[in-house]
């Protein structure tokens, strides 16, 4: 969406701004097509149905093979939906939200929708923002990250809802332990549980974290342990 203050042409989901995205993004990848293409959060200042156009535009030029939504809400997500039905125009074909153990709040409303107008669902940050990773625990220095460098307020242990979480990952990490599972498999194979959700979105930086996240797709929970 761009920085706040900064110059309204480069930012948004209008019509002139993707399309000249995708042009640069083609370019600097060189490559003559994008196999999905994100809009990445809803813009208040562009109708829905532009967006689609612009898209829908895109692919027919075979710039991009499908696209789809991130971050949006439900109802955003229904109105997206209603648009291209109603315009004739190509639809968003998946939704990309955040979804783990610890942020729940789309299972009441945006994974219905989803399953209901068959959308594939990727959930970005299964993890939590590493608060699932089994390195957050009770007793420990909080351990050094780039993220936690970036955004230090979300780690900050002196905040009660931090503390929370931190609570939350102990008593995940025991959880886990009993199940004969690492914190990491456990929180992974939470997120695939659910029928709505096609896959997570890892987000690894060494050859380690892979290693010790891929193994969750052969994870199936007990009943117990869902509970």
């Amino acid at each position: 969406m761009g920085q706040p203050g900064g110059d309204p042409n480069k930012r948004g989901n209008s019509r002139r701004w993707i399309i000249q995205e995708v042009d640069n993004s083609l370019r600097r990848l060189d490559t003559d097509w994008i196999d999905l293409y994100h809009v990445h959060r809803p813009d208040p200042d562009t109708a829905v149905e532009e967006t689609l156009s612009a898209l829908t535009d895109l692919q027919h030029q075979g710039k991009i093979r499908a696209f789809g939504s991130s971050t949006f809400p439900a109802h955003e997500t229904v109105e997206a939906q209603w648009t291209a039905r109603d315009r004739a125009l190509g639809r968003f074909v998946t939704e990309q939200p955040p979804y783990s153990i610890l942020v729940r709040g789309i299972e009441a409303d945006l994974l219905p929708v989803a399953q209901r107008y068959g959308m594939s669902v990727l959930p970005w940050s299964p993890l939590a923002g590493g608060w699932l990773t089994g390195r957050y625990r009770k007793g420990r220095p909080a351990p050094t990250s780039h993220r936690a460098e970036r955004m230090p307020a979300r780690y900050d242990l002196s905040d009660p809802d931090n503390l929370r979480k931190l609570e939350a990952a102990e008593a995940l990490a025991v959880l886990a332990d009993n199940a004969g599972l690492s914190l990491i498999h456990l929180a992974l194979a939470f997120v695939l549980a659910h029928p709505a959700v096609t896959a997570p979105i890892i987000g690894p930086r060494t050859m380690e974290q892979p290693e010790s996240q891929l193994g969750a797709v052969d994870v199936t929970l007990s009943t117990d342990v869902l509970d």
